[in-house]
């Protein structure tokens, strides 16, 4: 199976840690053996030095922010396959090519992997697991979703080409929370997914991300955003309710809550809850309906209705800030 790799790079500043880090991306990424490694300048006003790298196909774009950049690598990529790796990110050591060969041999349309967090800004670090991955399904994404919590990056996954194109999957772009979006449309038209908790993925934690970036406008804006994401996929399971729908319908509600629980770990979270209520409220998503889903999200609910319970609720998630 050919595997075309796509990562997005943006380096505004033309800072040489940013460089570093794409260069250890691609190391990682041509150390799996993939059939081609594209590189999507989103805009930025210098190039990186990829003179060690003469295989990459190096593409420059205007700004467009990450989804822009991934649909920009989708469009130019040529192999059967295709995954996304973030440019200050990593593979393992030859952890890809056991779920290239499983996805193969399954005729799967999608592989799931799993991922570790490193602190490792330099080097690239081994897999510490004791045996290979082993690995479940296939099943169709919906399944999946209907008794698992679906982790939105799409970084973690090994895409049929024909899967993307034959459904027109493509990010939405100008936007943050991309991911969550796209990743639940992606698992709703796979027919043969496999999973596996093998740490394939290495994903490296710093502050200057846009996750870390805590500014109240980029936070005002990504609860824009998220709410915006929650309202495409409403209206995407609506023009899709004739086919099997119950894992979206989860994934949905799980959405919903998180929205609200990153809401609740704001500083100005007495003045920002009633706006997201009142949004969610809109969307038919609060008061929380989580019949169906597992015991804590039912707790959540339970408490969300009233103002002495989301005050736990806040208690609670100002411990994950």
């Amino acid at each position: 199976m050919k595997l075309s790799v796509i990562i997005p790079y943006w380096n505004p500043d033309g800072n040489a840690q940013t460089d570093a880090l794409l260069l250890r991306a691609v190391r990682s990424a041509r150390d799996s053996q993939p059939y081609e490694i594209i590189v999507v300048n989103d805009g930025s006003p210098s190039d990186p030095d990829l003179t060690s790298f003469p295989e990459v196909k190096y593409l420059h774009r205007e700004h467009g922010m990450l989804g822009a950049t991934r649909n920009t690598g989708i469009e130019a990529a040529t192999g059967d396959a295709i995954s996304f790796l973030d440019a200050d990110d990593y593979y393992y050591p030859g952890s890809m090519k056991p779920c290239l060969e499983k996805m193969e041999s399954a005729g799967a349309d999608l592989l799931g992997f799993g991922h570790s967090i490193t602190a490792n800004a330099d080097g690239i670090d081994s897999v510490s697991t004791c045996c290979g991955p082993s690995f479940s399904g296939p099943m169709t994404g919906d399944e999946f979703m209907r008794g698992n919590n679906l982790f939105g990056s799409a970084c973690q996954y090994i895409i049929s080409r024909r899967l993307i194109e034959e459904n027109a999957l493509r990010f939405k772009e100008g936007v943050y929370i991309e991911d969550e979006e796209f990743t639940p449309r992606l698992l709703f038209f796979s027919k043969r997914f496999i999973r596996t908790d093998y740490p394939v993925y290495a994903y490296y934690v710093h502050s200057g991300t846009i996750i870390t970036t805590q500014t109240q406008e980029m936070t005002d804006l990504k609860a824009t955003h998220m709410t915006a994401a929650i309202e495409s996929l409403l209206s995407f399971r609506d023009s899709h309710s004739s086919e099997p729908h119950q894992g979206l319908d989860r994934k949905i509600k799980t959405l919903a809550i998180d929205h609200l629980r990153r809401t609740l770990r704001r500083p100005d979270w007495k003045s920002a809850l009633p706006v997201q209520t009142q949004e969610l409220g809109r969307l038919g998503l609060y008061p929380v309906r989580a019949a169906g889903l597992p015991f804590k999200f039912r707790l959540f609910g339970l408490l969300s209705r009233c103002r002495l319970g989301l005050f736990i609720l806040h208690l609670i998630e100002s411990h994950y800030k």
